[in-house]
């Protein structure tokens, strides 16, 4: 018969406060990244199933803690009290939780993949938003050492007590595990550290963007708040050293905690720099005629038929068009159409006839451009 366990220890309550308060923001955070892709009109990449994935494991280690406090003992008090009141069932289910493999390992494989899918969904959006081969090559092996350590993590979680059926029943004959507390500290350490190179990997691109400072820093403020998960992926290693697996049900709370945060908070935070068109669409044209792109993709096709490709390309050098109509389209008359580029001494040893001649415009930046263009949309053609 299961033992229903009363919420009555702070514990208790703090256990079962977290893991609910932190099951519901990871799938509203990718619920509300899948509507800005939706608005920017942008397909799903495989970066958006990734973090999916990690936010289901989320969501699953935070319904774990929740089981394993009512059904499990989990801060209700100390292992020995509650074998006395409730019997040894409720400390075998902390371990077995009604089937062969053990709670804890749950806990830690999927503390581990979620923690790791989500890290590779960031570094997959780095090499998607940041074309540059070495950010590229540095965000590859990223991957590559993640895998690595998701991997080690979940083979020592399912082989540290032999026979396995010793991580719950440990009458058997011969059985043993190893340091649980060492192996899982040192995997909250290498954790810690990929969670470091992923996070600090675009910040040199990032500082080196020609953006206004204020801009500058928000963009890069916007990308460093995933250390939080450092901070937390902190406070878990040092709750793990305090942890007594002989008195499992009171010493685990606080460690139980910090695991099911942190993969919930990883989630959140790789959903918040994609979430600026939901503040506003992507494209849109200023006041003045400029071209002005929010979204961190190429402009569409459309915007391109809008807008000058100079403007597209660089603007920096343009003088802003004072017409802020779209609906006129610029279109070369024939294959005598050109385009001349020259300084500002050629410019001022130019014929002004040959801007009445050919429709050119000499700007004050010293840029000439001649073209003759045929002007559509309701207006008649030059």
């Amino acid at each position: 018969m299961t033992v229903i366990f009363p919420v009555v220890q702070p514990d208790q309550k703090a256990v079962l406060g977290v893991a609910i308060s932190f099951a519901i923001p990871p799938v509203l955070a990718v619920c509300a990244r899948l509507a800005a892709r939706h608005v920017a009109n942008r397909k799903l990449d495989t970066n958006d199933y990734l973090i999916m994935v990690a936010m289901v494991m989320a969501v699953a280690l935070e319904a774990v803690s929740i089981t394993g406090v009512i059904q499990c003992g989990i801060g209700y008090g100390h292992t020995l009290d509650i074998i006395a009141e409730f019997g040894p069932e409720p400390v075998i289910n902390l371990s077995k939780l009604r089937t062969d493999p053990s709670l804890l390992i749950p806990l830690q494989i999927l503390w581990a993949l979620s923690l790791s899918v989500s890290k590779v969904s960031i570094l997959l959006l780095y090499i998607r938003v940041f074309p540059v081969t070495s950010l590229m090559w540095c965000a590859c092996g990223a991957i590559v050492l993640i895998a690595v350590w998701a991997v080690g993590t979940v083979i020592a979680g399912l082989t540290i007590c032999q026979p396995f059926a010793f991580n719950w029943d440990k009458t058997i004959p011969g059985g043993s595990c190893g340091d649980q507390v060492l192996s899982f500290t040192i995997t909250g350490i290498v954790n810690l550290i990929t969670d470091v190179m992923v996070l600090a990997l675009p910040l040199p691109y990032l500082v080196r963007l020609q953006l206004p400072t204020y801009k500058k820093m928000v963009l890069i403020g916007v990308f460093s708040i995933g250390f939080l998960t450092c901070v937390v992926s902190g406070f878990r290693i040092h709750t793990l050293s305090s942890m007594d697996f002989a008195d499992i049900t009171y010493s685990i709370p606080l460690a139980n905690i910090f695991s099911g945060l942190e993969p919930s908070i990883a989630v959140i935070l790789a959903c918040v720099p994609l979430l600026r068109p939901l503040l506003g669409r992507a494209g849109k044209y200023s006041a003045n005629g400029t071209a002005r792109f929010t979204d961190d993709s190429a402009a569409g096709s459309s915007n391109a038929a809008r807008a000058p490709s100079g403007a597209i390309k660089k603007a920096d050098g343009f003088q802003p068009l004072s017409d802020d109509s779209s609906q006129y389209r610029l279109r070369p008359m024939g294959p005598k159409s050109h385009t001349a580029v020259t300084t500002d001494r050629e410019v001022g040893r130019a014929d002004s006839s040959d801007n009445s001649d050919h429709g050119g415009y000499a700007a004050d930046s010293g840029i000439r451009v001649k073209q003759e263009w045929n002007v559509s949309g309701g207006h008649a053609s030059r």
